[in-house]
């Protein structure tokens, strides 16, 4: 009796098995029947349908989903050719047209909306939208700009009102950077969630920051910290973010800061605190650069020895002016080229020809050379006397050559950090 029912449970589950392998080929079969469908229809959807589709795909790739990306790439090509082979019955819905200036204002190729409206001849499409937006992307933005001003009332409501404020904002952020703040923020709160409210975050905090409103930047960076950190346009965030707080060091509340960071995980975190560190070396801020060191450093976790590194090697630098000069060239010295991108080998080389210009004596012929009698100065009669008044007057001639030879030292690194600023 055992081994028949032994005998009957191994057959029910080979049934099983085989039904459930038949149920998984089945699918399979359906699944690649239905995209070679799909693939056949994409010229037959409506295009605004397909436009769905790509601002899903687009909202997916600023919330994080990075395998997106590919997906995005496809859709513009998709809805580029099945706009161009759409008939002109296709445009008699509404829903279309503003799908091709969607498109448009989505990263779309805008030679196509060229093309629709010269074979409109039913006018369908708004002409005066097209032709600014023709010039904007053109490279004509002041061109764009009142035409913009114009029909936003017109348009604010409808479903081209929130990429029409963002392309306005754009627009208008070269001239009156007020004006352009209140546009980005109309636009994100119409389209919540959206690629649209992560590029009005973004670009309204850098406009905060450059302004040095710190409060609104702020305000901005801790949005975008809980809905957008994992976007791949955060790392320009990063900088604006970073900017602000280097920047405007004097009116950032330092705590309002360490709870925008503590919504990060610790590796933004580090990153963050390295690039402060990298921004206050330069922009000549020692104690913020040493003080993001030091945290870089507490955080380095895992990467400890290459955390360690460049936070000694920031703060290093930042000592160069104003700390002793020969321990700050030791420690930079000492960091592998390896550890450095291209950019902070040539952080280093400059700090280095600052080094050797503070260490530098004083040139003693310079210093003897007799002041020219146009730069002597001859106190008033009735102005402040010397009480030494048989003491020889002061060469200056030497310390204005040492400041001239300084401001073009400083240009010289100037252009060195510039000319590597694309790596």
């Amino acid at each position: 009796m055992a081994r028949i029912l032994k005998r009957n449970a191994g057959l029910a589950s080979q049934r099983v098995f085989r039904a459930l392998l038949f149920g998984l080929l089945l699918h399979n079969m359906c699944v690649v029947a239905a995209h070679a469908a799909a693939n056949e229809d994409d010229a037959m959807l409506a295009p605004y349908k397909i436009v769905r589709s790509l601002q899903s795909v687009q909202d997916s790739v600023v919330q994080g989903d990075h395998s997106a990306g590919e997906m995005q790439r496809h859709l513009l090509k998709i809805v580029d050719e099945n706009l161009r082979s759409a008939g002109q019955e296709a445009f008699e819905d509404r829903r279309n047209v503003e799908a091709a200036f969607i498109y448009a204002m989505s990263g779309g190729n805008p030679e196509t909306l060229v093309l629709l409206v010269e074979r409109d001849v039913e006018e369908r499409f708004d002409r005066r939208l097209a032709a600014a937006l023709h010039a904007y992307f053109s490279g004509s933005p002041e061109t764009a700009r009142p035409v913009f001003q114009e029909l936003l009332p017109e348009f604010a409501d409808g479903r081209l009102g929130a990429y029409l404020m963002l392309v306005t904002a754009n627009v208008v952020a070269a001239r009156d950077e007020e004006e352009a703040m209140r546009l980005f923020d109309w636009a994100r709160l119409l389209a919540p969630g959206t690629i649209i409210e992560e590029s009005s975050l973004r670009r309204a905090t850098h406009i905060a920051s450059r302004t040095g409103d710190v409060d609104r930047a702020l305000d901005n960076a801790e949005r975008y910290v809980r809905r957008f950190l994992h976007s791949p346009y955060a790392s320009q965030f990063v900088d604006i973010f970073v900017y602000a707080i280097v920047f405007h060091s004097e009116n950032v509340d330092s705590d309002r800061v360490d709870y925008i960071l503590s919504l990060m995980d610790r590796p933004r975190q580090r990153e963050i605190y390295l690039r402060m560190a990298r921004m206050g070396t330069i922009a000549g801020k020692e104690e913020i650069a040493l003080l993001a060191a030091s945290r870089a450093e507490a955080l380095s976790g895992e990467n400890r020895d290459v955390v360690r590194d460049l936070a000694g090697f920031y703060a290093g630098i930042a000592r160069v002016p104003t700390g002793d000069v020969t321990e700050a060239l030791e420690t930079i010295a000492a960091i592998p080229d390896d550890r450095l991108s291209k950019r902070d080998r040539a952080l280093r080389d400059a700090a280095k020809t600052i080094a050797r210009q503070v260490m530098a004596p004083p040139d003693a012929q310079r210093l003897a050379m007799p002041v020219p009698s146009s730069e002597v100065v001859v106190p008033d009669d009735d102005g402040p006397q010397n009480d030494e008044t048989d003491a020889p007057v002061t060469d200056t001639s030497g310390h204005v050559e040492f400041l001239t030879n300084k401001r073009a030292t400083i240009e010289e690194i100037d252009t060195l950090l510039d000319g590597s600023s694309d790596e």
